[in-house]
Order: structure tokens, then C-alpha cells, then sequence
């Protein structure tokens, strides 16, 4: 029985083989062949779509040359498709329409609606929080404005004077990144005692307000402010302090001591002034002051050769040459500003911007280079 079952076997792989050589063959335009082939059988099962295909014991799967062959007409029959052979032109021909398991379209369709409806609560979470954002950064400015108001109360109350000038008003605005102060003093009533103010006396009182609004904001803060005359509209002082940087405090008050504006028309007249060391053209390009009577100077050559120039002089001859031209600028403040100068440093560049000697330092009381 067992031999019976082992020859039907090897006559229907046989076949198979000889089926697949003919498909294959009217296909490719092949020539006719006829072959032995040995095939491995292992009692395979087909599945399709998850469901087991009762295969006919004449159509077994079978192994033949590392792949695995099986019966086209049961496969394509269970996907409700329709096999046809087609003689003529040794052709299999496979037809029918693809059928969708409604189990499965009825899945799909869930899972879809399942992720419309997540992603509608996510747009509704999205919608919620930026809500929430928007109302916070509307509180946080709020408070803001509330703790620049409350800070300009407290400033007013603990500096309402400077010595013995009162103090109008003491104004802020910004936050605590940036802030300007406005503080206001009427020197038509408060004229002499203004006057009598030292520079020390008005910086020390400015530094003390910027500490306190930096304590309060933030040690960062950058604090930008102005002293006004309210009767003449005039700014008597400019200050600045940009984080934990040194403050700055420039006075402008030219009626009251020196600096201010009349140093600036010194400075603005300064520029651009052409001088020369014995003969060699120089123009003054920067004249830099502050406000404890030092002058730096800058004095660029006009001439092409004025290094080789500058080689050819004396050190006297230079020396002499420079004390003139410090003694002139100083000089210049003192005529023009009522300032007197403590030193004038003076640097001389050649025609390719570089430094023709070491900084010479000028002392205006010793008229002499130090």
C-alpha cells in the first residue's frame, strides 16, 4: 500500500513538473523539454487569509529545488478568483474581482475614527494650553507694571532729596531686563543748592538708586536714566549702568561745573585740527575726555612717508615738538570749558596706522612730558 501511495506521488510530481515546464515554457517561448525532477513532500498545509485550504491529496505541496510549489487553482480559488487554462497558448489565465473581508473594512473604519478622535482631543489640549500661556505672559506683564510702580513709590519716598535739593519726581519704565529712570528737580527753586553739589555727591546718590532698582529687579538689569531740570527743560546729568558693569555718570550741567556740554564743543573742535612735527602733517582724528581731567588724543599722519620721516628726528626734537601740541589742547579746555587738565596723552600714527613711538603722557601743571 505504502509503494502504491509513494508511486502515485512520484507520478504526480511528475505531472506537476511537467505542468509548470509547459506554463513556463509557452510563456518564455522556450523550447519542449521533458526532465525527472526530485521532489520533497511534507505533508504542507496552505493558508489563506488565516483559513486553511483543503488541498486535494493529488495536489499536495511539494519542495523541488530549495522552493516550494503549489497548486495555483486551489490557491486562486480561495481568493474567489477563477483559473483558466488556456491550450492554445500554453497560458494560465487568472481572473476575478479582489474581495475585501467587511470584518476587516469595519476594523479600519474603527481604527480611523479612533485616531480622528485622539487627534481631536490633542488640537483641544494644543487650544487649552496655549490659553494658558497667553494668560500667564498677560499675568507676568501685569506683574511687572505692578512692581515698576510699586519700586518708583518706594524710590520717591526713600530719595525724595539730594542733599538739600528736593526731589519732583522719580519715574520708571521697562522691566527687569531693561529699565530707564526719569528723575525730575526744579532748580528754579533749588539753584544754589544744586550748585553747591559736588560731582561725588550727586554719583554716590545715583549709585544708590540703581542699587536699590537692580535689588529689586534684578542684578542684570540694564539701568539707563536722566536728571531734568524741570524749569529750564535742560538735562543736568546722564547715567548708566549696564548689569554688573561699573556706573557711568557723564554731567551736563555746563552752568554748574565743569564737563557737560562745553566739554563737548572743546572735543568737537579738537577734531579734525591738523598739527605737525617738524613738518610731518598729522590730523587729529580723536580727542577722548573724561570726566577726571585726563585727555587721550589720536593723531593720524597725512603723509606717505612719515614713518621713514619720523625715524629721521631727535627724540628732543620730537619731545618739544609733542609738548606744544598737548600744551595747545590743554589749553583749549581751559580757554573754551573753564577745565583745567591734569594730563594730555598723545598718540602719533604713521601713514599705515601704525604706532610711531610709545604714548607720550603730558603733565599740564609741570608743562612737561612725564
Amino acid at each position: 500500500m505504502m509503494g502504491e501511495i509513494s508511486l502515485k506521488k512520484r507520478i504526480i510530481a511528475v505531472l506537476l513538473s511537467l505542468a509548470i515546464i509547459l506554463v513556463t515554457a509557452g510563456i518564455a517561448e522556450a523550447a519542449l523539454a521533458t526532465r525527472q525532477i526530485s521532489a520533497v513532500y511534507q505533508n504542507m498545509k496552505i493558508y489563506v487569509n488565516g483559513m486553511a485550504v483543503s488541498v486535494p491529496p493529488d495536489e499536495e505541496p511539494f519542495i523541488y529545488n530549495g522552493r516550494t510549489f503549489v497548486p495555483i487553482r486551489v490557491v486562486a480559488e480561495a481568493l474567489n478568483q477563477q483559473v483558466e487554462w488556456i491550450d492554445a497558448a500554453k497560458a494560465v489565465k487568472i481572473s476575478g474581482t479582489v474581495q475585501t473581508d467587511p470584518n476587516l473594512l469595519a476594523q479600519k473604519d474603527k481604527e480611523i475614527q479612533d485616531l480622528k478622535a485622539q487627534l481631536a482631543q490633542k488640537n483641544s489640549e494644543i487650544t487649552s494650553l496655549n490659553n494658558t500661556i497667553t494668560s500667564l505672559q498677560n499675568n507676568d506683564n501685569d506683574t511687572d507694571d505692578e512692581v515698576i510702580n510699586d519700586l518708583e513709590d518706594d524710590l520717591l519716598s526713600d530719595y525724595d532729596r539730594l542733599e538739600d535739593v528736593d526731589i519732583d519726581d522719580i519715574s520708571l519704565d521697562g522691566d527687569e531686563d531693561d529699565v530707564d529712570v526719569d528723575i525730575e528737580v526744579d532748580l528754579g527753586d533749588y539753584d544754589s543748592e544744586w550748585e553747591d553739589l559736588t560731582d561725588s555727591d550727586i554719583e554716590n546718590w545715583i549709585e544708590d538708586i540703581v542699587n536699590d532698582i537692580q535689588d529689586e529687579l534684578s542684578g542684570d538689569t540694564n539701568v539707563d536714566g536722566t536728571i531734568i531740570d524741570t524749569d529750564s527743560d535742560d538735562t543736568l546729568v546722564d547715567f548708566s549702568k549696564d548689569g554688573d558693569d561699573s556706573l557711568d555718570v557723564e554731567f551736563e550741567d555746563d552752568d554748574y561745573r565743569d564737563g557737560g556740554s562745553d566739554s563737548d564743543d572743546v572735543v568737537d573742535n579738537l577734531e579734525g585740527e591738523d598739527y605737525d612735527v617738524s613738518g610731518i602733517a598729522f590730523t587729529l582724528d580723536e580727542v577722548d575726555y573724561d570726566d577726571n581731567y585726563r585727555v587721550d588724543v589720536y593723531l593720524y599722519a597725512d603723509d606717505d612717508d612719515a614713518s621713514s620721516e619720523w625715524d629721521d628726528l631727535s627724540s628732543t626734537t620730537i619731545d618739544n615738538e609733542v609738548i606744544d601740541i598737548c600744551k595747545e589742547i590743554a589749553d583749549a579746555f581751559e580757554d573754551d570749558a573753564d577745565i583745567t587738565l591734569l594730563t594730555v596723552t598723545a598718540y602719533f600714527y604713521d601713514e599705515d596706522d601704525d604706532l610711531l613711538d610709545s604714548a607720550f603722557d603730558y603733565d599740564v601743571s609741570d608743562e612737561d612730558l612725564s
